[in-house]
């Protein structure tokens, strides 16, 4: 795998081989079930083909006055009806079971490859985009395998029999009846570049619409606090009205294809009658061999070469498919175990920056030199302006990205050195906006550590203040709640987000904001819980209330990037620094709001 310079940069490794080639590696698993399919198929084919063969013999043993069997010819009639019906029944299982074990193998990779991607893949991709990626484009590729290729095979064989056949019966009526292939490939290709353009619009357009839908329902709130439903509405038709315009000019281009193809197939279906008619007038062929001849090139020649020329199209749209799949499946960085990384031992909580520099774009550092030392059970709070590196600090910490310079050490080991997984399992968050899942209360809380006990859920819940607001619910611990925590107050929300953080017993602790949504009453109850949490452990504050960060150990003020003050509350009121003018115009906000 290709690698990249810039340790925070996502790359995608380019591949010149066509995706089509690049699937039969992803199919090689299910290699027995394909093969089976193929085995049916062609039986099914085989029997197919037959039926236009005993009529003809039929007609022609009547035309000459011979007495038929008709038992006989009925029990091989129906045989090979039920033959037919049976192995077609059988491949649609095997079909199903193929395509369903496919689509449970891709969409797990996808998923779980996407999940090892960093923040800055999410933050670059609309949520929307991503779930089309893993749901419609991995069902393209499915449709694929389990039907067009499965019809092509059954195609291919049926015409290389017919052909064969017809030619046998009349070379000349055989070469009338293909002589119109050449055109309908003609006007395919005339048709298939437009067709092509089209539906890749349409994919394009149609990804835009869930990005849109998926945003504007998760920020329903902001959409209806700002009187914003018919602008958003329209915004949507737009859009709309755009895939509309996109698949009428789908549908114009597949019936002109259609029409002139149809034009074709009766112009050859004219040729040959009128050629196979006269034969018959002249008695140099039986009637029932030119039906059966017609009857094989209507259906088993022109048929084949359409349905050929049709699936032309599904197989660029899985080309497409395949291309956005395997561009995510081939994104990665570097922000992953390195060969030979260790489990991360039992935090005791030390923490240190060194000389730490971070950019998310080249030449336009956030971070510049931070160096800062940090005891164990201390608690440090990250002041500034909106901008300042906060928050950047805090990923750092989390090794969501890695420094482009520097480096982060927890009890004097360099994170980059160690496994993950062993590592981030020891730190707890509580972010500024809190997510919570579509399950019962119970099982959110349940999420920092998923083998807590149900006491150990509740007493999580104590500690933050939220435990007598969840068994007022109708139905307690296990009310589930809506999307997002829908159906919670943002306070409500955040508390709950902070029993999460408080049942999982992190080693270090960052709060983002923790307590921003919460009143001034719930906030000193929660306070104290808090204080009690982080005892102990070493705990990151980013706060822009400053009352809540006065009893820090270390107060690192940030500007642009850079530490221009660190130390106590009292110390830094002391300076008349950047701290001490913030503290005194929140004061002085207070102040006024009281009076």
């Amino acid at each position: 795998m290709a690698r990249v310079d810039d340790p925070n940069e996502l790359a995608t490794v380019k591949s010149n081989i066509h995706p089509l080639r690049r699937l039969i590696p992803e199919l090689k698993p299910f290699r027995g079930l394909m093969l089976l399919c193929a085995i049916i198929t062609i039986f099914q084919s085989t029997f197919g083909f037959l039926p236009p063969y005993v009529l003809g013999d039929i007609v022609n043993r009547l035309q000459r006055g011979e007495k038929i069997n008709t038992l006989l010819y009925l029990a091989i009639i129906v045989g090979l009806a039920a033959s037919q019906a049976l192995l077609g029944y059988a491949l649609s299982i095997a079909m199903a079971t193929l395509g369903q074990n496919f689509l449970l193998s891709i969409r797990d990779r996808m998923l779980g490859h996407m999940q090892s991607l960093p923040i800055a893949y999410f933050e670059k991709n609309q949520t929307g985009k991503l779930v089309s990626n893993v749901i419609n484009d991995a069902a393209t590729v499915q449709n694929l395998i389990t039907a067009n290729l499965t019809t092509m095979v059954g195609d291919l064989v049926q015409l290389v029999l017919v052909i064969c056949l017809l030619l046998a019966i009349n070379p000349v009526m055989a070469m009338l009846s293909l002589s119109i292939a050449p055109l309908y490939i003609f006007n395919f290709r005339r048709f298939f570049k437009p067709l092509q353009v089209t539906s890749d619009d349409i994919r394009a357009k149609r990804d835009t619409m869930f990005g849109q839908m998926q945003e504007k329902l998760t920020g329903i709130q902001t959409v209806k606090s700002f009187g914003q439903e018919r602008w958003e509405a329209r915004s949507f038709m737009s859009t709309t009205r755009e895939l509309m315009g996109l698949n009428v000019r789908q549908g114009a281009l597949g019936g002109g294809l259609w029409t002139v193809a149809d034009a074709l197939c009766g112009l050859a279906t004219g040729m040959v009658l009128f050629y196979g008619g006269n034969l018959c007038l002249q008695g140099k062929m039986q009637a029932g061999t030119l039906v059966m001849f017609l009857m094989y090139a209507v259906a088993y020649v022109y048929g084949p070469i359409v349905r050929f020329l049709v699936v032309l199209d599904p197989i660029a749209r899985a080309e497409a498919a395949l291309n956005r799949i395997f561009r995510t499946l081939g994104t990665f960085n570097q922000v992953n175990d390195k060969p030979g990384a260790k489990p991360m031992p039992q935090i005791v909580g030390q923490v240190n920056f060194e000389d730490l520099w971070f950019e998310y774009e080249e030449g336009q550092p956030v971070l510049k030199g931070i160096n800062l030392q940090v005891e164990p059970g201390k608690m440090v709070a990250l002041v500034g302006f909106s901008g300042s590196g906060k928050t950047t600090l805090a990923s750092l910490l989390l090794r969501h990205y890695d420094p482009t310079k520097g480096r982060i050490t927890v009890d004097g080991i360099d994170l980059r050195d160690t496994q993950l997984l062993s590592y981030r399992t020891q730190v707890g968050v509580v972010a500024q906006e809190s997510i919570l899942f579509n399950t019962t209360i119970r099982e959110n809380i349940r999420y920092g550590r998923l083998g807590a006990t149900d006491e150990e859920v509740e007493a999580a819940a104590k500690a933050a203040s939220i435990h007598s607001a969840i068994i007022a619910l109708p139905d307690g611990y296990e009310t589930k709640i809506g999307e997002d925590g829908i159906k919670l107050s943002v306070g409500e929300k955040q508390r709950m987000a902070i029993a999460r953080a408080l049942i999982a017993d992190p080693k270090i602790l960052i709060l983002d904001e923790a307590t921003s949504s919460l009143d001034s009453q719930t906030e000193a109850l929660l306070q104290a819980a808090l204080d009690n949490l982080m005892a102990g452990r070493t705990s990151f504050v980013i706060a822009h209330r400053l009352s809540t960060i006065v009893k820090a150990d270390i107060i690192v003020v940030l500007e642009k990037g850079v530490v221009t003050e660190q130390g106590a509350h009292a110390d830094l009121l002391k300076s008349d620094g950047l701290y001490a003018r913030l503290y005194r115009e929140q004061f002085r906000v207070a102040l006024q709001a009281a009076s």
